[in-house]
């Protein structure tokens, strides 16, 4: 990877495995759209775009005999490709300060690595649930052909666990029968832990008895929104190009720019296994 240009850091080989240790261990934190979506890559750093399929119809099948029924056959309905950009955020280690950690035997400060990466991670979330207008990419939360269902106030105690049952059957109507993945706004989410009727449970716990891919919240999902779907690479995915990493930009006034960086982009192929509670 030449056009990271590390060589030309001036970090040892240890300096740099903390730099990456760090930016791993900050994006592993708040990286929700991993959790719930397959991965596919690493592609390739210079890798632009990406053709993939889109499905629509719903699935048949034929039950007879001798094979010789009518059905409808399962082909993709179009065919998009989904552009890669590349999500990235600086940070600058002053000489100073590593002449200092150097001397006082103290280990490199990668907090700002960390941070960056942290920041990273945010953009990256944000682009899986909301896409980004600018670059004509969607999001989970507004793919179109997906389903939508209107949300009920969450501060009555079930409303939570009603809402997400109908967004099941909503789902399974369209015939994806599981497993599921819940991501919810902070907000919501804290609507759920609490004692649901006279069970002893929480409503949490209740939607994970029928959640079965994870239930998780998201800074990306702001206000009262939420997004149920159906796992599985065959209905969505993450495309990764470039997975994070850190290159360096050189000196500027004697101080050291480094860049966090990763390319990726959301594949959407089945927008019929994904309802959105708003």
């Amino acid at each position: 990877m030449e056009y990271l240009d590390r060589d030309s850091a001036p970090l040892t080989e240890s300096e740099w495995n903390k730099i990456d240790a760090a930016v791993v261990a900050s994006a592993r934190t708040s990286l929700i759209g991993r959790r719930i979506l397959n991965l596919e890559g690493p592609l390739g750093a210079g890798t632009y775009s990406l053709p993939y399929s889109v499905y629509s119809a719903k699935p048949e099948v034929a039950i007879d005999m001798n094979g010789e029924g009518e059905n409808n056959i399962i082909e993709a309905a179009s065919r998009k490709l989904a552009s890669l950009p590349l999500i990235y955020a600086d940070f600058k280690l002053s000489w100073r300060d590593i002449e200092t950690d150097r001397k006082s035997g103290l280990a490199l400060d990668v907090s700002a690595s960390a941070i960056a990466a942290g920041a990273v991670a945010a953009q990256e979330d944000d682009l899986i649930f909301n896409g980004n207008k600018a670059l004509g990419l969607e999001g989970l939360m507004n793919v179109s052909g997906r389903n939508t269902i209107k949300l009920t106030k969450w501060e009555d105690v079930g409303a939570g666990l009603a809402d997400v049952v109908r967004a099941v059957n909503t789902l399974a109507t369209a015939a994806h029968f599981g497993p599921y993945a819940l991501v919810t706004s902070p907000s919501l989410y804290g609507k759920l832990v609490r004692v649901y009727a006279s069970t002893g449970l929480l409503e949490l716990e209740q939607i994970k008895t029928i959640v079965t891919g994870g239930v998780y919240y998201s800074n990306a999902l702001q206000g009262d929104k939420a997004i149920l779907l159906e796992t599985g690479a065959q209905n969505s995915s993450l495309a990764i190009g470039q997975d994070f990493t850190t290159g360096y930009l050189g000196a500027e006034k004697m101080n050291h720019l480094f860049r966090v960086l990763e390319t990726i982009t959301l594949l959407v192929r089945r927008p019929q296994a994904i309802c959105t509670l708003e």
